[in-house]
């Protein structure tokens, strides 16, 4: 229960299945389409962790809204920001770019019980995914497509990551947090480069209490260089931490693969229809610390953003606006990750507009933890949804987390896939 302590995992580690049976009828718990304006037009110095800088870029607007009635139409850019360092944004901050169609309502889903939100998303023994014999009679298939159309989240153990893997790189970013400001700042992220370390981003015009690394590909290479994002930074005297992190990055990458072979065929697809999403891709990893906050948000925090008096999120509500995000999140650390779902009979997607309550994400030791991204929203056509989600700061304890977010090639059009039926979204390149 949101009331429980951070830590509790007291019944929420055991592997639970759900019946093909249930697939037609699986609730999208989590829609998306809250659009996020993330650029602050100030924030006061006595508001800012001890551990940050002068404020820099902002975290990503979903480049999905709501209108209600409204033919598809691509969106016009919103105007242009005031510059300041640095103020190029990874690949995966699209700004608002589509509109619903709502030619024909969309079918208004079941509510949940109550129960079944309090145990929060599934936990999904994967291991069928390393042995190469999915097919779209899979029991698993059933469960993810369920679990992305419910919740938007899930859980994965089995999942065939070496464990040698995450404990180097869990090493590695404990590590690098643990250096001092000169240290870290000797690859902060600038103006013309968005790659690399920094302590100054915004959600929703409210400060991140969190600092972090982002490490990018350009064409799919760790080594390359995008006039878009700019290029990975490393430090000079730390080869273990370089080699941490590609390691960890290609594992995600493999698994990545895996998971949307299955989500493939929860849409009806042959099991290799994302496999092009690789040749080229976007992705990028981020590795993010949470240090302590003296003044945090109690955990049942309505859906809005807190003035300064009421206290910090480490990160304000969001959807990813990729394809699919692939996150590590320690057992062992507190419990911060959080999922909006509501009971609603026939809520739309316009979360301001409807009641609902935040879950808590538990992580299960060894587990990798699965959302949905805006882009998958789109090709599925609303078959999957991207949940709308926060992370919660903690009084006394760090948390690290690592989310892989999976994004196409630039030149990749985002689309619902044709066999869905009527497009609910316009492409977008």
């Amino acid at each position: 229960m949101l009331g429980e302590s951070p830590t509790d995992v007291t019944g929420r580690g055991r592997v639970r299945r759900v019946p093909s049976s249930l697939l037609p009828t699986a609730i999208a718990l989590c829609g998306l389409i809250y659009p996020r304006s993330s650029y602050a037009a100030g924030t006061h110095a006595s508001a800012l962790p001890a551990f940050a800088a002068a404020p820099g870029p902002c975290n990503t607007n979903s480049f999905l809204q709501l209108r209600s009635r409204a033919p598809a139409r691509l969106l016009p850019s919103r105007p242009p920001r005031t510059p300041r360092a640095p103020q190029l944004a990874p690949r995966a901050r699209l700004p608002a770019l589509l509109q619903m169609r709502l030619g024909a309502e969309a079918e208004a889903p079941t509510a949940a019980p109550a129960e079944d939100l309090e145990a929060g998303p599934p936990v999904l023994d994967v291991s069928e995914l390393s042995a190469d014999s999915l097919d779209v009679d899979s029991l698993l298939v059933a469960e993810m497509a369920a679990a992305a159309k419910k919740w938007g989240f899930f859980q994965m153990v089995n999942h065939g990551v070496d464990l040698a893997i995450v404990k180097r790189f869990d090493a590695a970013q404990e590590a690098f947090f643990a250096q001092d400001k000169a240290e870290k700042y000797k690859i902060k992220r600038t103006h013309d480069n968005s790659r690399g370390y920094f302590d100054d981003e915004l959600t929703k015009q409210t400060r991140d209490w969190k600092e972090c690394v982002d490490i990018g590909a350009q064409d799919g290479d760790l080594n390359g260089r995008s006039p878009v994002d700019g290029f990975n930074q490393w430090p000079e005297e730390d080869g273990e931490f370089r080699a941490a992190m590609e390691e960890y990055f290609r594992a995600m990458e493999g698994l990545t693969e895996r998971v949307l072979k299955s989500l493939a065929l929860g849409l009806g697809m042959p099991a290799d229809h994302f496999d092009p999403l690789f040749q080229g891709h976007s992705a990028f990893l981020r590795i993010n610390h949470y240090p302590p906050c003296a003044t945090p948000v109690e955990e049942n925090f309505p859906l809005r953003s807190p003035t300064e008096d009421e206290g910090f999120l480490a990160i304000n509500r969001h959807t990813d606006s990729g394809v699919l995000t692939i996150l590590r999140q320690r057992a062992d650390d507190p419990h911060s990750l959080q999922v909006y779902v509501s009971a609603e009979e026939g809520r739309g997607k316009d979360h301001s507009s409807r009641e609902g309550r935040w879950i808590v994400v538990r992580p299960v030791e060894g587990a990798m933890t699965v959302n949905v991204g805006d882009m998958m929203q789109v090709y599925s056509n609303d078959k999957y949804v991207a949940p709308l989600h926060r992370v919660l700061a903690h009084r006394e304890r760090k948390r690290y987390s690592a989310p892989f977010f999976f994004n196409p090639p630039y030149k990749e059009d985002c689309a619902p896939l044709p066999s869905l039926g009527e497009p609910l979204y316009s492409a977008v390149n």
